[in-house]
């Protein structure tokens, strides 16, 4: 069974983002807050996989409504009811590439 292609961009953004969230706990700017050691990685972890689901919840939410107004098999006539093109249509393809 092969992974949807939006897998690895959600893996590699939650990569990014713990990386970001490291970078920030390290950052100079904070002073006396400023974190260092072994520990930074594993509490940036914990930050981006708690906030994770409020960040992705909204985005399937809009590909979700997305999809129900272009439809991948289209309506009963084959087309896509929003472009009135054979389905699947282009915006289709893209949410579901």
């Amino acid at each position: 069974m092969s992974r949807h292609p939006a897998v690895a961009d959600l893996e590699r953004a939650h990569g990014q983002g713990v990386g970001a969230a490291v970078a920030g706990m390290q950052d100079p700017a904070l002073g006396g807050l400023r974190l260092s050691g072994n520990g930074v990685p594993v509490l940036a972890e914990a930050a981006v996989s708690s906030a994770t689901p409020f960040l992705r919840a909204p985005l399937l939410s809009r590909i979700s409504r997305a999809l129900l107004l272009h439809p991948v098999a289209g309506d009963p006539a084959g087309a896509c009811p929003t472009c009135a093109v054979p389905a699947p249509c282009g915006t289709a393809e893209a949410l579901t590439a």
